[in-house]
């Protein structure tokens, strides 16, 4: 006979009796496994019916035969209806004493009681005992059903896990609903024997045969027929819970291709905005510099306004007493003409002396008005600047409560691509959960599902802190780069654009912010600043900006710390210990009503 290989395991199929001593060899196997259960727990059910009512017999007629002889004790009892043995329990004394003693005359139907007798007892028999090995068959069903049917989730979590939320919620939903029709069928019995039990609180199958037969004053006739819908019930429930499970990955798969989706879509709103920002930035600093420019000019004129305007009213006084006196002395000039043709020698020398302070003031009003229009340029120029900055001012005012809200909804994109990545991750986590079937071996050694040393997104930790490539580059840059930091910053790539004057205005705050620090705090701020603002940071980039500013030496560092690996110390134990298995066995047992089973 050829050896055995390690195929023979998976070729072989599962059954629910070898997963104690072997793991699922995947989900699909587990399944078929619990399926293969089910049914034997099935026809163990219908056998237990068939011993119960016989080959040839229904349950109708099954009842029929025996509600004679229970009329009969019930008419001895003195009761129309019949919910506890209790009820009973003086005709049986006396049925006991008249059989312990021949003698004692007593008006009873002994036949009839012995019916009922064996009718309690066969009820009881079956309820009791005939359903334990089905019921133990259901809960050690159910019991790796919790072990191997996750959701990997709780019941309460973002939106975006609903599918995960709402799995766990129908899950223990389910493992609560089966439990509880399988604590209904002793819960029965313990009702019959001590306070009693009423046809409203079995479920509708023993209901339907109670009125078919007319039997709804004994409702204990109908119990074991409960009692199997309950455990029919259960079946189904599992059969659920095995296809919400089986369905659960796929579900899980939709899910995380639509949050990629959105994710794609808002990171293409967040480019957007963060460009929409850095103009509106822009814009806000370059009607911050108009302001002060006005401000600046404003104030440098101020104090020569008052005076300037005096001036002015002084020009446009001598002007106009120019004009008036130049008139008068052309009019007197002219008089001079008309009266005497001929002039003497004084009147000759006074008109020369008219002519010449005419031609003298002629001369001296374009002087004096563009002195005017200078001081009147000089004026208005004051007042556009004054309005000019009223309007930049209402600009300003414009700008901040547009960029405000730029920011506002910037926030909240980033906030969202944030949450996106944080469920997508966590979707991805189960669906790789869902479909391991290292998953499985896990759950059967009952090993821990991720590494203590490794977070959602894979990265190694140090103190809660993921360091990816970037960090280590940054560092490294930061301790060499020395006063080169400034040169490198304004070389470094930015998307999008920040442009010279806010590359200038980073630079001023960073070294008034940390003016007490050393430079390699300085460095460290604006590479920090770097990959904030910049949304395609890399290392490539990085190395490539130090080449540029003619610090290879840095870029070549870098890529030693970063071709490091880190030495793994080999462990001393050459034994090989495997984790116990733990089994919970505590249960919580939940008395509910069988008028609400599993649908």
């Amino acid at each position: 006979m050829p050896l055995q290989t390690g195929l023979a395991f998976h070729r072989k199929r599962q059954t629910l009796e070898n997963l104690t001593l072997e793991r699922p060899q995947n989900l699909q196997s587990f399944y078929e496994a619990v399926e293969d259960a089910l049914k034997k727990i099935e026809n163990h059910l219908r056998y237990v019916e068939l011993e119960y009512y016989g080959v040839e017999r229904s349950p109708d007629e099954e009842i029929k035969a025996w509600l004679p002889a229970l009329t009969t004790v019930m008419g001895h009892a003195k009761t129309g209806i019949l919910v506890s043995k209790q009820q009973l329990k003086d005709v049986f004394d006396l049925y006991d004493r008249s059989i312990g003693d021949p003698t004692m005359i007593v008006k009873l139907d002994k036949e009839a009681v012995q019916t009922t007798l064996e009718v309690i007892s066969k009820v009881e028999l079956y309820i009791r005992h005939k359903f334990k090995n089905i019921i133990n068959g259901i809960l050690l069903v159910t019991s790796y059903m919790k072990k191997y049917c996750l959701s990997f989730s709780g019941i309460s979590g973002d939106v975006y896990l609903e599918t995960a939320t709402n799995y766990e919620k129908q899950r223990r939903e389910l493992a609560e609903a089966i439990q509880i029709n399988l604590d209904d069928i002793p819960v029965m019995m313990d009702k019959f024997e001590n306070d009693g039990i009423r046809l409203t609180e079995l479920g509708s199958v023993p209901r339907r045969i109670a009125e078919r037969v007319e039997c709804g004053h004994m409702p204990f006739l109908v119990m074991f027929a409960g009692a199997c819908e309950n455990i029919r019930n259960a079946c189904i429930g599992v059969r659920k819970w095995i296809q919400a499970d089986d369905g659960y990955s796929t579900f899980i798969q939709f899910d995380i291709t639509d949050l990629e989706k959105k994710k794609e879509t808002d990171s293409k709103l967040l480019r957007d905005l963060q460009v929409k920002v850095s103009h509106l930035d822009h814009r806000l600093k370059v009607c911050k510099r108009e302001i002060q420019e006005c401000v600046g000019e404003l104030k440098r004129v101020a104090a020569k306004e008052k005076s300037l305007k005096k001036h002015e009213e002084q020009l446009k006084t001598d002007l106009r007493e120019i004009v008036m006196e130049l008139e008068m002395k052309e009019r007197q000039r002219e008089d001079t003409l008309h009266e005497s043709s001929v002039l003497t020698h004084k009147e000759r020398e006074q008109l020369e002396k008219l002519t010449s302070e005419i031609e003298h003031m002629r001369l001296k009003k374009p002087v004096l008005e563009r002195k005017a229009d200078d001081l009147k340029r000089k004026l208005e120029f004051m007042k556009f600047r004054r309005e000019l900055k009223s309007k930049r001012e209402t600009q300003l005012q414009e700008v901040k409560e547009e960029l405000r809200e730029a920011k506002r909804e910037l926030r909240r994109t980033e906030s969202e691509c944030e949450r996106l990545e944080r469920n997508i991750i966590k979707l991805r986590e189960i669906h790789r959960f869902k479909t391991s079937p290292e998953v499985l071996k896990k759950l059967f050694y009952n090993m821990p599902l991720t590494h203590k040393g490794t977070g959602a997104g894979g990265g190694k930790k140090k103190k809660g802190v993921v360091i990816d490539k970037l960090e280590k580059a940054t560092r490294v840059t930061a301790t060499l780069i020395d006063k080169d930091w400034i040169p490198l910053y304004r070389t470094l790539p930015f998307h999008p654009p920040r442009g010279e004057e806010n590359l200038r205005v980073d630079i001023d705050d960073i070294t008034n912010t940390f003016l007490r620090d050393t430079l390699e705090v300085h460095a460290k701020q604006a590479l920090y600043r770097w990959r904030r603002m910049h949304t395609r940071a890399s290392v490539d980039d990085l190395k490539k900006a130090l080449t540029a500013i003619k610090r290879k030496d840095i870029a070549d560092k870098v890529d030693e710390e970063l071709s490091k690996k880190r030495a793994v110390k080999p462990k001393t134990s050459s034994a090989v210990k495997f984790p116990k298995v733990l089994v919970q066995t505590q249960q919580v047992r939940v008395r509910h009503s069988l008028s609400n089973p599993i649908k």
